[in-house]
Formats: structure tokens, C-alpha cells, sequence
């Protein structure tokens, strides 16, 4: 692990394609190395987000602009894919936007399309961020695994509520536009996971204008923990469209 400017960078150098991950809203580096160990002979890069993990807590204070800066100043000084994971998948859609030459391709899976009429909104200002965090949470992973947690990983979960609502506060301003997206955008989604994100993943693809999209049998939002391999593989799906 490096720290460069107060974010935690993970990387294991290797010969292969590069693959820099972007983890999701309640998560860090770590949920996203099952899948990197899945690409055994890549570059991998994963990083704690700002306000989360190792990462310095001033995610905030940055906002959303900061959160795309991070990912920027992570890239490598050579060709990548970038592989976001819902919350994630805004922030590489959005650095995308911007065409930088490093990003040959983005891969993105269940990112959320928050500004849309038909998504959820953002908890209310009196509803406690713990609760939300901790709501969040059961729902991802389910009661069961929510109450095998220590007291202390569950009252860390629910210490990160303020930046979770923050973060869903963020999107609803729309925050990428898939058809400024000149590389190729492979858009993912989980058979499991709910029509919402289903709507959502249809949309992305067919905005895009090299978009492809690619359903998984079997998978939900969770996927890059609980099935890792299939996500490799959907990273992996992006090279077809490249050159490296």
C-alpha cells in the first residue's frame, strides 16, 4: 500500500492489461480483491475512496469533482480499463466523460442513475445516517450477515452513514452522460438484481455509443465479492474491443 495524497493505492504490478477498480458506496480496496485475484496476470490498481478505509476523511469537503479528481490522479502512466462498481460506476462514467488518453475502455457494473424519476431518493434530513448506512447494509448483504458482524464493524458501517447520504445526495445531479464516453463501455447487471437496475443498465448501454450490454445469470449487486470470477470475466469481456 501507498499513500499519495491522503489515498490509500493498492496495486500489484504485473506484465498483463491494467485494470484500476472503483469500489461502491459502504466499501473499500478490499471488496473489490476477490476479483482482482481473478486476473491473475493484469496490473491491478485498487484504491479506498476518499472517506473510507485508509483513505484521509475530507470526501465532503471535495464533493463529487473530488471523487473524479482521485480516480484521475490514480491512473497509471499507461494504457487501463476502468472497472466501477455501482457508486463506482458513476465516478468512472463521469472521468470518462472527460476523455482522458490513459482510459482505453470502462467497464461499469449496476451503476445507479440517481437523477432519474423513477429512482429512489436520497434519505430525509431526519432520518439518522446511521440508520441509513445500517439499512443499506442488510440490504446488501442480509440481516444474517449484518448481525455476524463484531459490534464494532457494524457501528464502523454505520459511522460512515453521513458520507453514504452525501454520496447519494451527489447523484442526484446527473453526473455522467454515456454518450461522452468515446471508448468502449461495457455496462453490466446481475439477473438477481432489481428491475430498477436492470432499466438503469439498459439505458447506459444504449446511450453510449459504444456500449454493450451484458446481463449475468445468477448474480446480484454484491457480485464483485460474491461472484468474483464472473466479474473478471466481464472485465476481461473488454479486450475484444481494444488494443493494447
Amino acid at each position: 500500500m501507498q499513500i499519495f495524497d491522503g489515498l490509500a493505492v493498492y496495486e500489484m504490478k504485473r506484465d498483463g492489461p491494467c485494470v484500476v477498480f472503483v469500489h461502491g458506496a459502504m466499501d473499500r480496496a478490499a471488496g473489490m480483491i476477490r476479483t482482482a485475484r481473478c486476473l491473475p496476470t493484469w496490473n491491478t490498481i485498487r484504491y479506498d475512496r476518499r472517506g473510507y478505509g485508509r483513505s484521509n476523511a475530507d470526501a465532503a469537503e471535495r464533493g463529487f469533482d473530488g471523487q473524479v479528481q482521485d480516480l484521475q490522479e490514480t491512473l497509471p502512466k499507461r494504457p487501463c480499463i476502468l472497472f466501477g462498481h455501482s457508486y463506482g460506476g458513476v465516478i468512472a462514467m463521469a472521468l470518462g466523460s472527460m476523455k482522458p488518453p490513459e482510459v482505453l475502455a470502462i467497464v461499469s457494473y449496476e451503476a445507479p442513475r440517481a437523477w432519474e424519476p423513477w429512482w429512489p431518493q436520497a434519505p430525509e434530513d431526519d432520518v439518522d445516517p446511521g440508520d441509513a448506512a445500517e439499512y443499506f447494509m442488510r440490504n446488501l448483504i442480509g440481516d444474517h450477515n449484518w448481525l455476524s458482524m463484531s459490534p464494532r464493524i457494524r457501528e464502523q458501517h454505520r459511522g460512515q452513514g453521513e458520507l453514504m447520504v452525501q454520496e447519494l445526495r451527489w447523484q442526484a445531479t446527473r453526473r455522467y452522460d454515456p454518450s461522452q464516453i468515446n471508448v468502449p463501455l461495457v455496462v453490466g447487471v446481475g439477473s438477481e438484481s432489481n428491475e430498477r437496475a436492470q432499466r438503469a443498465a439498459r439505458l447506459t448501454a444504449a446511450e453510449a455509443s459504444m456500449g454493450t450490454l451484458q446481463k449475468i445469470e445468477g448474480l446480484g449487486h454484491g457480485a464483485p465479492q460474491t461472484h468474483p470470477k464472473q466479474i473478471a470475466e466481464l472485465i476481461k469481456s473488454v479486450l475484444k474491443q481494444i488494443s493494447l
